[in-house]
């Protein structure tokens, strides 16, 4: 497999290309693309953004299956949907910039990236593989490749701490969130909704694809995130908040990304539900526009 990415001088132009006033990392030609953007909208996917070479047709395809959220101990896999199959989702053309969109998916088809149930016993955590490739004028297509996670797991402790953890390999980028309401409400600023940790395993002090491991306490790669569940609701202006307490966990390779959100009841009935609407970045150093520097923003729309 094919994990470095290289810097293509466009002999055109004798310059390379920008994106925002920076230099655009594109693979080199015959590389398989990658996926730097997801974004939901009402709990469903939206929008794809990757790299590619310039020039090249892009096709995206995804794979789904449920799980039942745990530790390294109780975590299962559970049934894939349409047996296991990949769905294609359509095509998009690479820009000059080496940058790749598909858009609009939920007119295409309803991809459902978060559980309809939070429960820490039932098949309903929602694991989704998207598999972007390219293929050639003879018909032979780049090899899907995707990072393999081994377990995801939230939970609530007594002393009102939500807390993710999990563990992943094969990736060149992961990362993992735990959210119990988006990012922006009329909460105080010392409150927060969201804690978020994100690895690069390119970077000196990893192997690349190395196993990552979030953990609550020792022995992980990295310390678990971590919330404290509140509801700051008042008469005057109810807080945004989940029904749940949420964790994901993402991965991305060369050739494919994983995504895995489960979720947990909160103590508090809070009377209603909310859709989930986030951006996962799987490349902060790509600047797509409007982006906050976090791999996971949610958002009320």
């Amino acid at each position: 497999m094919n994990w470095r990415r290289t810097m293509i001088r466009l002999l055109a132009t004798g310059a390379f290309a920008m994106l925002a006033g920076r230099a655009v990392t594109v693979h080199s030609v015959g590389a398989t693309p990658e996926v730097v953007r997801v974004t939901v909208a009402n709990n469903d996917l939206d929008a794809v953004d990757g790299i590619a070479p310039p020039g090249s047709q892009v096709e995206l395809w995804y794979r789904q299956r449920t799980f039942r959220e745990g530790d390294a101990r109780n975590f299962s896999w559970c049934g894939w949907k349409n047996d296991g199959n990949a769905v294609r989702l359509g095509t998009a053309t690479t820009g000059a910039d080496g940058l790749w969109r598909l858009a609009n998916i939920e007119a295409i088809s309803s991809v459902q990236m978060f559980p309809a149930v939070a429960s820490g016993s039932l098949c309903v955590g929602v694991y989704t593989e998207l598999l972007p490739r390219v293929c050639d004028a003879s018909g032979a297509c780049t090899e899907w490749v995707v990072p393999e996670i081994h377990w995801l797991n939230v939970r609530r402790r007594s002393n009102g701490q939500g807390q993710a953890s999990g563990s992943l390999s094969g990736a060149i980028r992961t990362a993992m969130a735990v959210a119990d309401g988006p990012n922006d409400g009329p909460e105080a600023s010392s409150v927060y909704d969201v804690d978020e940790d994100g690895i690069d395993t390119t970077l000196p002090g990893f192997e690349v694809g190395q196993r990552v491991t979030w953990r609550c306490g020792t022995g992980g790669t990295a310390v678990c995130p971590s919330i404290t569940v509140h509801d700051a609701t008042t008469v005057v202006a109810p807080d945004p908040e989940f029904p749940f307490v949420l964790g994901t966990l993402q991965g991305h390779a060369s050739g494919g990304s994983v995504f895995a959100a489960a979720a947990i009841p909160r103590v508090e009935d809070l009377g209603f539900t909310v859709n989930v609407n986030v951006r996962v970045k799987g490349d902060l150093d790509i600047n797509l526009g409007c982006d906050r520097a976090s791999f996971f923003d949610f958002s009320v729309l």
